[in-house]
């Protein structure tokens, strides 16, 4: 027979091997739907007590494969292992060096890892237990999560339970017992023994089961767990991030007069601002103080770079040093114009607020008299308060005793604005038309049951949680407020009680033993355009019981 007849032969039998050894899923036909089945009968004997360590193998009634088992394989208490797979057969094999605990229970659970190879149909509840004592602990604990801050339920976070009680354990140590929050922020850790125990969450991204992050959100109950048969804990827990130590983050100084310096969280007012080798006869400092990023516009004729040294306290002092720029080269293409582009057309007013009016630079002089406000076509000059916004100086406030439903020009006219720079505007104008009150809704508002003793701090959101207005509140019980022309639309109310008073939300701390300050959401009811609505919110039980329950 010819050699090339041969090897064509050879290679057909060779493809028709493999096709006959992978099992493919099968054309055509009705979706399987069914998830695999093990059969007992051929697996190592789940709930097995006085436990001896081995290969622990379960057998399915058809061909399986492996998804995801890093994420979805969990073992209660940890143990280091390996998982492989034969044909219908999963494999589970302790690492040598893992020592089994006396008088034990032990749980795998498999969650969603084992799946069948034709529509991934994961095994239903597949889970093996056993104990290396003489019986099955059969207690439970179980809770919920939700975010500290936000009230949302919290998924794939970890509760863990230890048998050493020390704070460090959770830094160093390893959890006795554990268990992952399903989609609803719930856990349940089963197969627990009698005991007093430490609890911890945790949500990490290394997945080392140790708190060692500061980013990481945490969560702890105020007290120990203890678990016997009359007693199976249900945990209710805020987690949270703790508070970072203040630092900076970046700085950019990559054109001349803006010095742009970012912190890992919002600059305390304590935070004191300090010109190294600035010369403060010929320069000009504007700080503008923002949650973001803190911006320091400078203008000087001298050559030479400087620093800006910034403290806070004596928790932090660093140094952020700026090159010289060259001033004329950027001052021959810079202009002072709005920071954002205005709309074309008309623009809508709301009839209870100012124009605002944001520019690129910090503004220095106005002159009141090249600025002018007229009413509709017929050019009437109308009077208008002018204001400049202090925190750095680039948002210009233009008030007025607005009519509903009239149209206003603004005229802006050339120099009336110099900037920081010594730079003036071009011609600027811009046209209105104030909305109808009838257009906005009001709400009357009041809080009944708050502690004189206590403080707290009230804020309205809207339905994008904007923040539309905060206040702080001390020594009363009943707090009242009519909130003015809102825009139609869903607004919730959150209250912080405000442990330190220190008019903000503060979150926990796990060395100092700390809980988050507790925050209450409260939706209102939907505020319709051309209405007003009267909303009361009772804290501790304060609704009158003629009120209703």
């Amino acid at each position: 027979m010819p050699i090339l007849k041969l090897l064509a032969q050879a290679l057909l039998l060779g493809v028709l091997a493999f096709a006959c050894a992978t099992p493919l899923p099968p054309e055509g036909g009705a979706l399987d739907e069914t998830p695999p089945r093990l059969v007992e009968e051929a697996s190592t004997p789940n709930f097995q007590t006085n436990f001896q360590k081995q290969v622990i193998e379960l057998t399915f009634d058809e061909w399986v494969q492996l998804q995801d088992q890093n994420d979805q394989v969990l073992t209660s208490p940890l143990v280091e292992y390996e998982l492989s797979i034969k044909r219908k057969t999963v494999r589970f094999e302790f690492a040598e060096e893992e020592v089994l605990e006396e008088n034990t229970t032990y749980t795998i659970n498999f969650g969603e890892a084992v799946k069948d190879i034709t529509e991934r149909n994961p095994a239903d509840n597949l889970r093996f237990v056993f104990s290396t004592g003489d019986y099955i602990d059969s207690l439970n604990v179980s809770g919920e999560m939700v975010d500290a801050l936000s009230g949302e339920k919290v998924e794939d976070a970890l509760f863990l339970l230890y048998t050493n009680l020390a704070d460090t354990v959770v830094r160093k140590g390893r959890p006795f017992y554990f268990a992952r929050t399903d989609t609803s922020g719930r856990f349940l850790i089963e197969n627990v023994k009698e005991g007093v125990f430490k609890g911890f969450a945790l949500k990490e991204s290394n997945r080392n089961y140790r708190f060692d992050q500061a980013s990481e959100y945490i969560g702890f109950p105020d007290s120990f767990l203890v678990v016997h048969d009359t007693l199976e804990p249900f945990v209710q827990l805020k987690i949270f991030t703790e508070e970072p130590a203040f630092n900076r983050v970046f700085d950019d100084d990559s054109r001349y007069g803006l010095l742009r310096v970012a912190f890992n969280k919002v600059p305390p007012p304590q935070l004191q601002f300090d010109y190294i080798d600035l010369n403060p006869d010929s320069s000009t400092l504007i700080l503008e103080v923002q949650p973001d990023t803190t911006k320091i516009w400078y203008d000087t004729q001298q050559n030479a770079g400087w620093k800006l040294a910034m403290q806070l306290d004596t928790v932090f002092y660093d140094t952020v040093r700026v090159r010289s720029r060259d001033r004329a080269e950027y001052l021959e293409k810079a202009k002072l114009t709005l920071d954002k582009k205005a709309p074309k057309g008309v623009q809508r007013l709301h009839p209870t607020q100012p124009i605002n009016l944001l520019f690129n630079h910090p503004i220095t002089r106005i002159d009141s008299g090249l600025i002018a406000l007229y009413k509709d076509t017929l050019k009437t000059f109308l009077p208008i308060q002018i204001a400049l916004d202090t925190n750095g100086q680039r948002k210009l406030s233009l008030s007025h005793k607005w009519v509903e439903g009239q149209k206003y020009e603004l005229e802006i006219q050339p120099g009336a604005l110099t900037d920081i720079y010594g730079l003036s505007n071009d011609t600027l104008l811009f046209k209105y038309e104030v909305d109808l009150l009838k257009n906005y809704g009001n709400i009357n508002f009041q809080v009944a049951g708050l502690s004189p003793d206590s403080a707290y701090v009230l804020e309205l959101l809207d339905k994008s949680n904007k923040l539309i207005q905060v206040f702080a509140i001390q020594g009363q019980e009943t707090f009242k407020y009519a909130f003015q022309t809102l825009i139609a639309g869903d607004y919730v109310v959150r209250i912080i009680s405000d442990w330190n008073a220190n008019g903000k939300w503060d979150t926990g701390n796990y060395d100092l033993k700390r809980q988050p300050e507790p925050i209450a959401l409260y939706p209102l009811e939907p505020l319709r355009a051309n209405w007003d609505l009267d909303s009361t919110i009772y804290l501790n039980g304060a609704k009158p019981e003629s009120e209703g329950g």
